[in-house]
């Protein structure tokens, strides 16, 4: 009863994420975790992930360490506990309203952090310098994906690409619209794909059947998943949407359909190992003038040749940064009381059992 998510990703411009906004909107109440790094918010949602495993519950990974969580929604009850410290800061606007604070630095002995404060120090700046320059690689796979981006508009047949979305909502939808009530009906943003100290990876939802759009310019291929959301919102069917961190406008990259154990997705968005056989492939390029693409071709394939390049080196460039966070994060496991840990785990448990669940 568990999906699986990233809670955002780094982009040229900084960590993104919709989680904030999203749950804000769907959610009446919120957990916010303060603390520096080893202060064991991501234990401490593991935790309660295995608290309410009998529960519908959605956790979101980090994507600068993709072991760790940040976050977890009780999607039954409405409420959510998360890691509101930088990159991802974040606070409620009416304190015991909408939500409250935890602060896990309390369990923390100062005395031992104080002894170590230079290397602390140290290690935290080179921690942001290697993020810096991971957002330098990302901004140029971002430069060569907007190159690919004006290839595809201009050439994009887009009259041609809306009819056969309407075509194939209607082979894989219900035939009859479904008159639940509004929220049944909204497109959700969900991140399930984000470039990690590992690689590009990829959550993709159990027992569902995968179509690969296979698309030379990525222009066609997020329309099309923004015209099928469309057109399952209009049904009263959910849909997710995960978003490109580096593509123009943020363009879709996947779209999950949950009650029709469906997912589209970019192939060239998907890690290969993330990709289960067989699938369906829908060849995009019949969406493109054939001629304007021909004479861009040495371009498109010189811009997806460089994106590829420069992501393997923003791979190594995180899994720097990571190396040196462990090394920044194992100070303050050291100073870390974990019986404080333990009964902030059990009181929290105790105060996310009090709202009940939904019908």
């Amino acid at each position: 009863m568990q999906n699986t998510y990233f809670l955002g990703g780094a982009s040229p411009e900084g960590f993104e994420t919709d989680f904030w906004r999203a749950n804000a909107q769907r959610h009446n109440y919120g957990i916010y975790l303060k603390g520096g790094p080893g202060t064991g918010k991501s234990t401490l949602m593991k935790k309660i992930a295995a608290a309410f495993a009998d529960e519908p519950v959605s956790v979101y990974h980090c994507a600068s360490d993709p072991h760790s969580l940040d976050a977890v929604v009780l999607e039954s009850r409405g409420v959510f506990i998360a890691d509101a410290t930088a990159p991802h800061e974040a606070g409620t606007p009416l304190p015991y309203v909408t939500g409250e604070l935890a602060d896990l630095a309390a369990g923390l002995d100062p005395a031992l952090l104080r002894d170590s404060a230079e290397p602390i120090r140290a290690l935290h700046q080179a921690n942001q310098a290697a993020h810096m320059q991971a957002r330098k690689g990302l901004a140029g796979i971002a430069a060569m994906e907007e190159q690919l981006g004006i290839i595809g508009r201009r050439a994009l047949l887009p009259e041609k690409l809306a009819h056969f979305a309407d075509r194939l909502a209607k082979r894989i939808l219900p035939k009859k619209s479904c008159s639940g009530d509004p929220p049944s009906c909204e497109i959700l943003h969900r991140q399930r794909i984000a470039v990690t100290p590992a690689g590009r990876l990829a959550f993709l939802p159990e027992d569902c059947d995968l179509m690969l759009l296979d698309d030379p310019a990525q222009a066609a291929g997020g329309m099309l998943l923004s015209l099928l959301a469309e057109s399952a919102a209009a049904h009263g069917q959910p849909a997710e949407l995960t978003h490109s961190q580096t593509q123009p406008d943020r363009a879709p990259v996947l779209l999950s359909l949950p009650v029709q154990k469906l997912v589209l997705a970019a192939s060239d968005a998907l890690p290969s190992e993330a990709v289960p056989s067989p699938v369906s492939v829908i060849h995009m390029q019949r969406f493109y003038d054939a001629e304007q693409l021909r004479s861009q071709r040495t371009l498109l394939r010189f811009s997806k040749k460089t994106a590829s390049a420069l992501e393997a080196k923003t791979v190594s460039l995180l899994a720097d940064a990571l190396r040196l966070h462990d090394e920044l994060e194992a100070y303050y496991i050291r100073a870390l009381q974990t019986p404080y840990l333990d009964r902030k785990a059990a009181e929290l448990t105790e105060r996310l059992r009090g709202f009940p669940q939904s019908a």
